[in-house]
């Protein structure tokens, strides 16, 4: 009887689900910063009275519609991150050569769409591997799910054997670069041995009832 009170009362904290972010009304001077600058670029026109509008219009966007906080317990490696913009660039170069070359040709591309299962489970990391994959020509992401972790990309000419998981392993290799650059030394870990994601939140319930006597 006591036994199985014990085991019916006792809740790990991997048993209990993960309240979405709240979405508190407060300053975002990034998000801020972000619409006005895609105001003004709307506008094609830089003037006070355009950036003006901008701030104004980014500070009633995020008050109206605030976006919840993305959790970040990374952290940011510079060699790293030069070698991941290192890398778009190569890539960037390469693909442009080849949808020239396609775009030259006579030959009639086979396109075809994939899904890309990552193996990070951090929004800002799935934004980031999905511009940086979106950015290359002859990709492009339709669609990014969050709860997945999953990409659709469509791909531009698929001729080739092994064009297809080729690119595959280009979006897995992406995230990899994205994840050494800017993940904790758990998350890096986590990626290069396969175990489960960590989660912060998860880490610290269970150090929680540790501390507990």
């Amino acid at each position: 009887m006591s036994d199985s009170s014990t085991r019916a009362g006792s809740t790990t904290a991997s048993d209990v689900p993960r309240r979405p972010p709240r979405r508190r009304r407060v300053l975002q001077p990034r998000a801020v910063a972000t619409i006005a600058l895609a105001w003004v670029l709307m506008w094609d026109r830089l003037s006070w009275g355009n950036v003006v509008n901008g701030i104004l219009v980014g500070l009633l966007v995020t008050y109206a519609f605030p976006l919840p906080s993305i959790e970040y317990h990374g952290r940011l490696r510079p060699h790293r991150v030069a070698l991941l913009v290192g890398r778009f660039l190569v890539d960037l170069v390469e693909s442009s050569w080849q949808v020239m070359r396609l775009a030259l040709g006579r030959r009639r591309p086979r396109n075809a769409v994939i899904e890309v299962q990552l193996r990070s489970r951090s929004d800002l990391y799935l934004t980031l591997t999905a511009e940086l994959v979106a950015l290359v020509p002859g990709s492009v992401v339709v669609e990014a799910r969050r709860s997945t972790s999953v990409l659709y990309l469509h791909l531009l000419d698929v001729e080739h054997e092994g064009r297809i998981e080729a690119q595959r392993a280009h979006a897995l290799a992406v995230e990899r670069r994205v994840v050494r650059a800017l993940g904790s030394r758990e998350e890096i870990a986590a990626l290069e041995t396969g175990t489960p994601w960590p989660s912060p939140r998860r880490d610290r319930d269970a150090a929680d009832e540790k501390e507990e006597p």
